[in-house]
């Protein structure tokens, strides 16, 4: 008998953090499920922790494979999953203990939608970032109506407000339309979330928010804010040209809030490099030689975008790294002594 749901958790390098993990998906108060441990060539002893799983509970399946990262790692999952419904829970992460019984009660309402989004918490217990979308079920009539003109990018808000995160692990997608729909290309070793999960999206004819958290991601030391690679900018413009030759080819619309996430992303290289400690120089430099080598900050439209946006893109466009750096530093310097509320996600000063 298939199984309602297939948990996939790709495991590399996070043995001191995989019982917590795998403990908390093995306690779940709805047990019908299967749990699907990729070990992606990780060196250190997590690949035999998820051996001792296995033997320890039928509902462990251990897939060994050489490290090829995590979106390769979700496909070998995906290739060998059963349920009806696919969750993700990264291997240093954790769930609440009544995750999975949450979920299927929604996914009881109005008859299943074929995706759930579902809110989460830090390990440090400070929110994540907001769900801005109306609790509840969507129809299609009122996914075209209420979420995919924002979905990405939401215009009405500060920039940049995503009202449906591109985490992959806060969703929850029936089997199918994650085989049709999902990310295909395993070269894409970031932004393989955003990549996989707006084309799903766009494709569900039903989505069902739920406002509880249930997941716990974990704040790594140098995770949240470390030094950029300028290879990173190659990883984005793979993002880029996926999305724009699967959702946009499908969705025209949704182009502008491909390139607004695509900006972001690189302010927030600038913000990474101000955070790690690099001057305004230091920081044009590294910024610059990943923007030169994939000319990113030129392919994009930037029309819907704010002025300030579209300033410090055209800065970039034209290679003034240095100018744009010392705008955002200045910006930045702002935004830090503005007054704080510590009970509030505070967006990032773009």
């Amino acid at each position: 008998m298939e199984p309602f749901f297939s948990i996939v958790t790709p495991v590399y390098n996070v043995e001191k953090y995989l019982p917590a993990c795998v403990d908390s998906i093995l306690s779940q108060t709805f047990a019908d499920f299967e749990l699907l441990l990729v070990d992606d060539g990780s060196p250190d002893g997590s690949g035999a922790l998820c051996d001792q799983y296995a033997a320890q509970d039928s509902r462990v399946k251990v897939i060994h494979q050489p490290n090829q990262g995590v979106a390769a790692a979700r496909q070998a999952a995906l290739a060998a999953a059963r349920g009806q419904y696919v969750c993700f829970v990264d291997g240093d992460d954790w769930v609440m203990e009544n995750w999975l019984e949450t979920i299927r009660r929604c996914l009881g309402e109005d008859g299943g939608a074929d995706m759930l989004i579902f809110d989460f918490v830090t390990s440090d217990g400070s929110p994540g970032q907001p769900l801005l979308a109306r609790p509840g079920f969507y129809d299609k009539a009122s996914l075209e109506k209420d979420i995919y003109p924002y979905m990405i990018w939401d215009r009405r808000q500060p920039f940049f407000t995503q009202p449906v995160p591109g985490y992959q692990w806060s969703k929850v997608l029936r089997r199918e339309l994650i085989l049709a729909h999902g990310l295909q290309d395993s070269s894409i070793a970031l932004y393989e979330d955003v990549a996989a999960l707006y084309e799903c999206l766009y494709n569900a004819s039903s989505f069902y928010v739920c406002p509880e958290k249930l997941y716990v991601y974990r704040l790594r030391e140098g995770s949240a804010l470390r030094q950029y690679d300028p290879g990173e900018f190659r990883q984005l413009k793979l993002c880029r040209d996926y999305l724009m030759s699967h959702l946009v080819r499908q969705g025209p619309e949704l182009a502008s809030q491909v390139d607004a996430f695509i900006a972001s992303k690189i302010l927030r290289a600038l913000l990474q490099e101000f955070r790690y400690g690099r001057g305004v120089r230091q920081a044009a430099r590294h910024i610059g030689a990943g923007l030169n080598e994939t000319e990113l900050a030129r392919a994009l439209d930037t029309a819907a975008l704010p002025a300030y946006i579209r300033l410090f893109v055209a800065l970039l466009r034209h290679r003034a790294y240095t100018p744009a750096a010392l705008i955002y530093r200045a910006r930045l310097w702002v935004f830090d002594r503005a007054p704080k509320n510590n009970n509030e996600r505070r967006p990032c000063p773009f």
